[in-house]
């Protein structure tokens, strides 16, 4: 279950309030922290995996050792001045199940992106949509933004399910949006705004 994550962001300007680290947030089942060096083996399995890699990822999936070196420079980014991308694992059962992210797109304007991924052995659980819930939920309370999207690819009617449970509104379809290994494939946006009374995950 997934939508594409969300990349980092473009804008700059950000307040106070929105520097935060570290981050652990808990619904029912699910528990968001900051990712260490110890989470790559678990990552890389879900990154792998091509029933994930199919949906999210524009080339081949990182090893192992590239995610824990990636691992330090997100973590200078997450407790830099400005922090404007927050990604985070997601943990159920002590054990790391998922990805999720929010990234600040336009301080601004407060708009922000969320994207998420679970491992394919725990879907149709309800994981998906309580980390999407969580991610809404962290964007419009600690990052304090307006307006909050995602995007899906529009074979992926699971993760349509998901974003349409956690109160976001289908705003369109991006034609050939994304040119993903020699592919152009189109996206579904959708959105929620601080105004919308999001879903809660408690």
């Amino acid at each position: 279950m997934c939508a594409r994550v969300a990349g980092a962001p473009k804008s700059a300007g950000l307040a106070d309030h929105w520097q935060m680290f570290p981050v652990e947030t808990s619904g029912r089942r699910l528990t968001l922290r900051e990712l260490t060096e110890a989470d790559a083996e678990a990552l890389h399995v879900i990154l792998a995996d091509a029933r994930v890699a199919d949906q999210v990822l524009d080339e081949a999936p990182p090893s192992p050792s590239e995610i824990r070196d990636a691992i330090p420079t997100w973590q200078a980014d997450a407790t830099s001045e400005q922090r404007r991308l927050y990604k985070l694992a997601a943990i159920a059962d002590g054990q790391l199940v998922g990805l999720g992210t929010l990234a600040v797109v336009d301080a601004q304007h407060r708009r922000g992106e969320i994207g998420y991924l679970i491992h394919p052995d725990r879907w149709g659980q309800g994981l998906a949509t309580e980390l999407a819930a969580l991610l809404v939920e962290l964007g419009f309370r600690t990052a304090e933004l307006h307006r909050i999207q995602a995007t899906t690819r529009p074979d992926n009617p699971a993760s349509r399910r998901v974003l349409e449970k956690i109160g976001m509104r289908s705003e369109g379809r991006f034609r050939e949006h994304l040119f993903v290994r020699g592919v152009w494939w189109d996206s579904l946006c959708y959105a929620i705004l601080a105004t919308d009374q999001p879903k809660g995950t408690k």
